[in-house]
């Protein structure tokens, strides 16, 4: 039996996070080139604010599309895509002169979200890592995070000593140059490529023996997308997830809420730069909870650290920014970006590995598609209210019902159902 020590796929991992860390940490910095874009074009910020809702249709419809796609194609190949497609998105912003080119360049922002972001790493993840998958599927993910807090000032400068047309292109050919050549030369899709297996695959031999032997699910199991469909776990995941996506969605208009109690610009970027880094680090020591303690604790825990942040955040408001910096931790381990770890662990959870490429676009289409209703939803409550009470607390009870849906989902998965013994693991092998 071969020692997992000498597992020789650590590069597929730091391939996936480069990939993270420059995809979708690029696709942030947009924030930064707003306001240039805004006095360049004279375009107004209701206009532009539409770049948001675009790009996260696309992102849902590009997601969608994941299952269908590896049927034809490699997870790796998809990649390429969506990393060809991003630093086209770039370009196609670098010579907006219209709203139309705008647009179609944030459609090509979220084609890249779906294609060349968390869908597809996560495919490559779950065919290369068994022991510790969450734990290591955590630092992947943490990459974007990473990747917008350096990403985010490097673009500054970029703007600052050239024009933003110019530090768009200076972008496009980093992420290009960057992305293109980590996937062609150090991603590989599946361990059996390289004549080697998943990381910890060997410890896992036995135990999959002794669950066929039992009856119970092995992690070599799960149902088919058919099967999954047809449970009311699916369709109920998928309603927690879509309110995970909305609810989640406040953290873009915490600078607005601050700045509208006297906090200035540059304050609120600061904190927003010091937010970034502490989403990467509450991912990875969240992904180390799933994998101690499984993915109905992770979904408890995040839940309640996103209500009990919010609150946090709307009582401290603007005041010291030390105060407001310690009132974000909580909110950062349970909001948008910690949260895009929730669809992989799920659907591993509920629905086993065995089909884990095909059934997890869904999902990761459902979290973008929250994400893209939530704008309006927000930006209509903040209206009627006058204010960001209204919003913060129905963001908050969005959040409680997920944690509801998601938590009785996975209780009554196939997988779950299966490891009680009411179906025969070989239903869900063939």
């Amino acid at each position: 039996m071969e020692n997992t020590q000498k597992f020789k796929g650590w590069s597929i991992l730091i391939g996936c996070f480069i990939v993270m860390f420059f995809i979708q940490g690029g696709l942030q910095t947009f924030a930064v080139f707003l306001p240039a874009i805004m006095k360049d074009t004279g375009f107004s910020l209701g206009a532009v604010a539409m770049i948001s809702t675009v790009a996260t249709v696309a992102a849902f419809l590009a997601n969608m599309s994941i299952g269908p796609l590896l049927k034809r194609i490699t997870a790796k190949t998809i990649l390429l895509i969506g990393a060809a497609v991003c630093a086209a998105h770039f370009i196609v912003y670098s010579v907006a002169d219209s709203l139309f080119v705008l647009y179609l360049g944030a459609a090509g922002g979220g084609i890249s979200i779906g294609l060349g972001t968390v869908a597809p790493v996560s495919v490559v993840m779950n065919n290369w890592f068994v022991k510790k998958r969450a734990t290591y599927m955590s630092v992947v993910i943490a990459g974007s995070m990473f990747g917008g807090a350096a990403l985010m000032p490097l673009s500054g400068q970029l703007i600052h000593q050239f024009d933003w047309r110019v530090a768009y292109r200076i972008l496009a050919a980093v992420v290009a140059v960057v992305t293109l050549i980590t996937i062609l030369f150090v991603i590989t899709d599946d361990p059996a490529r390289k004549k080697l297996k998943a990381y910890g695959a060997d410890e896992k031999d036995t135990e999959d023996e002794a669950a066929r032997e039992s009856g119970s699910p092995s992690e070599k199991s799960g149902v088919t997308p058919a099967q999954a469909r047809g449970s009311a776990s699916f369709w109920l995941l998928l309603l927690g997830i879509l309110l995970v996506g909305c609810s989640t969605n406040i953290e873009n208009f915490m600078p607005a809420f601050w700045q509208s109690q006297g906090m200035s610009v540059k304050t609120s970027a600061s904190i927003m730069g010091f937010y970034a880094l502490i989403t990467g680090i509450c991912t990875i020591l969240l992904g180390r909870v799933s994998d101690r303690l499984g993915a109905r604790s992770y979904i408890i825990l995040t839940a309640i650290l996103f209500m009990i942040g919010t609150a946090l955040i709307y009582m401290v408001g603007a005041g010291a920014t030390p105060v407001v910096i310690l009132s974000i931790i909580p909110f950062a381990a349970g909001a948008k970006k910690t949260s895009t770890l929730t669809p992989p662990l799920v659907v591993a959870d509920a629905f086993g590995r065995r089909h884990y490429g095909a059934i997890i676009g869904y999902f990761t289409g459902m979290l973008q598609l929250g994400i893209a209703i939530s704008n309006p939803i927000i930006g209509a409550l903040h209206r009627s209210s006058g204010g960001y009470k209204l919003p913060f607390t129905v963001m908050a009870v969005l959040s409680a019902a997920a944690l509801v849906l998601i938590f009785t989902a996975l209780n009554a998965s196939p997988m779950r159902r299966l490891s009680s013994g009411e179906k025969t693991a070989e239903t869900f092998r063939n």
